[in-house]
């Protein structure tokens, strides 16, 4: 999300780029040297995030600092990808094939699930060092990320010390897998941009984007990522993000081969659980949370998208998507890797299975960190949560 700088030094930076287009623009190519920014699309979207920012975010110092810091970050690999793809065109043809990509509701198992696949080693893996700097730093010699590895590695210190509650709810390890809404932030049209920060006026505006800019630019950024390893050599990417359940015939329009896991589990387990992960997010760069605010606001996000995905799931092909749930993710998670597998048409090898056993067990629940929540803490209230997941409900969970 746009508030995960690159290094340590987030916490003690004494400039602030203020929050308008103009100087974030400046500062990135300021950093990097470079001017062409590629498609101007996305500033219509980043005029309208640093609007929200600065009269509705109420961000305080930290925040301003993290906020502008993480866009200027977007806006650097935006810089350097542009700069990239001119001097090495082949870029463009590298293909994703046959992705494995897991969707569903937040806290279904999806983080879980996606690390054990990651294990794999004839994978291509979402680092969080990569997604924070998919572009190559200055100067870095082809399969030598050092600098970037550790500009991850200074991400995940700054989080573990100053903000072991996120930590505890979602684990962000350098050399560990993430979502690939770090990327999918980058056309600035993304309504994860909306979580971690007060500004329901980018809200609305990303609910009203095609979502086809987003899903573009991940592509474009998963060939670029590719195109640095190597090229696929048979490789598959393990991807997830929850944002997708609403989306899948965007998904499947950039991803016509992937296959797809869809986790499930109780909406009323679920929405307790993500008001938690918002909470904490946002006291990271506000002094003004409002638990209730933040617990409705993404019950209704959810419930709209959940609503989504259950037509699109009607006139989609089924034969590419696999249902799992969030118990079996917990209690037997090589069994349903099982049934991925068989579904992807891959073969697990005893060293794939002793891969992931050995990852799972390296990472107990809450190794990170003890963290507990009511649904009373968010004014959630099971009936309401019942009846706005009703049909999701009865197809996935009763």
């Amino acid at each position: 999300m746009t508030n995960i700088n690159q290094s340590a030094s987030l916490a003690v930076q004494a400039d602030v780029v203020p929050l308008f287009v103009g100087d974030l623009l400046l500062s990135a190519s300021k950093i990097t040297g470079l001017t062409d920014f590629g498609d101007l699309h996305f500033l219509k979207g980043l005029a309208v995030l640093t609007d929200a920012l600065r009269e509705e975010a109420r961000l305080n110092s930290m925040g301003r600092l993290i906020q502008s810091s993480g866009i200027v970050r977007l806006l650097t690999n935006r810089l350097r990808y542009q700069d990239d793809i001119k001097r090495h065109p082949e870029i463009t043809l590298e293909s994703i094939d046959a992705p494995i990509i897991i969707v569903g509701l937040p806290r279904t198992g999806t983080s879980k699930l996606q690390r054990i696949l990651s294990a794999d080693p004839e994978v291509q893996r979402l680092e969080v060092w990569r997604l924070l700097n998919p572009a190559p730093f200055p100067g870095e010699q082809p399969g030598n990320p050092q600098e970037r590895i550790q500009a991850g590695l200074a991400a995940e210190q700054l989080f573990a010390t100053q903000f072991p509650g996120w930590m505890a709810r979602h684990p962000m390890e350098a050399r560990a897998p993430d979502e690939e809404l770090f990327i999918m932030e980058m056309s600035f049209e993304s309504i994860v941009t909306a979580m971690l920060a007060r500004i329901p006026t980018f809200r609305d505006f990303a609910l009203e984007c095609d979502p086809q800019a987003t899903y573009k630019i991940l592509y474009e950024m998963l060939q670029y990522l590719q195109w640095q390893d190597g090229g696929g050599r048979g490789r598959p990417w393990i991807m997830k993000s929850p944002v997708h359940i609403g989306n899948l015939p965007t998904l499947f329009k950039f991803f016509p081969n992937a296959t797809i896991v869809h986790c499930h589990r109780d909406p009323y387990q679920i929405m307790p659980s993500f008001a938690s992960l918002i909470v904490e997010g946002r006291r990271m760069s506000s002094d003004e949370i409002n638990p209730e605010e933040i617990a409705y606001e993404w019950l209704n996000y959810w419930a709209n998208q959940i609503d989504k995905n259950l037509i699109d799931r009607e006139n989609l092909s089924s034969h590419r998507i696999i249902d799992v749930h969030f118990e079996d993710i917990r209690k037997d998670p090589i069994a349903v890797v099982k049934t991925i597998y068989d579904k992807a048409g891959r073969v697990m090898t005893p060293d794939t299975i002793a891969a992931f056993k050995a990852y799972d067990q390296s990472r107990p629940e809450k190794y990170w960190g003890d963290y507990n929540y009511t649904a009373e803490q968010y004014g959630l209230n099971k009936v309401v949560i019942d009846q706005r997941f009703k049909n999701y409900r009865k197809k996935f969970i009763d």
